[in-house]
């Protein structure tokens, strides 16, 4: 069953995500194996499927059922998604969330909240996510829906 206490861990644990994919970026370290290795451990692409739309995509690219989709947006360099420039390499230096509501469901959360990002020259951007975390088989907890879209601005 999934608790409160998961959805507030699976949360910080991808806020967390984004930081060490920048930093292992900023330090010079193999950003495209690290991301990976994040998409294994935190989306369920490997064992299952995912729904993802990301914040920044648009076109024959908005949505990302891929890993390799995935993986293209996080860190870039890769030339089937010629738009992508890695939104998580900025580096972000602190991310955090707030604004949390979510519905527990057996195995699963469904969660909505703000996500907050600062870079290191200090700019500060935020965006509303979604997300259903699902409690896998192999007892690890992994997104299964990540939908990310800017504040509307009327």
């Amino acid at each position: 069953m999934f608790t409160e206490e998961m959805v507030h861990q699976s949360l910080q644990r991808w806020c967390d995500n984004v930081v060490a994919v920048g930093k292992v970026y900023a330090d010079g370290g193999d950003v495209r194996a690290f991301a990976s290795q994040v998409l294994s451990d935190n989306y369920d692409y490997d064992q299952g499927k995912v729904l993802f739309k990301p914040t920044l995509t648009f076109g024959a690219h908005t949505f990302r059922p891929t890993k390799d989709g995935a993986l293209s947006y996080f860190v870039g360099g890769n030339e089937e998604f010629p738009d992508d420039k890695g939104f998580k390499l900025k580096p972000w230096v602190k991310v955090w969330y707030n604004k949390l509501d979510h519905i527990l469901h057996g195995d699963m959360a469904l969660v909505q909240c703000n996500v907050h990002f600062i870079g290191s020259d200090d700019s500060h951007i935020f965006v509303n996510k979604s997300f259903v975390f699902k409690e896998c088989d192999d007892g690890k907890v992994r997104i299964v829906l990540h939908q990310s879209s800017l504040p509307y601005q009327p």
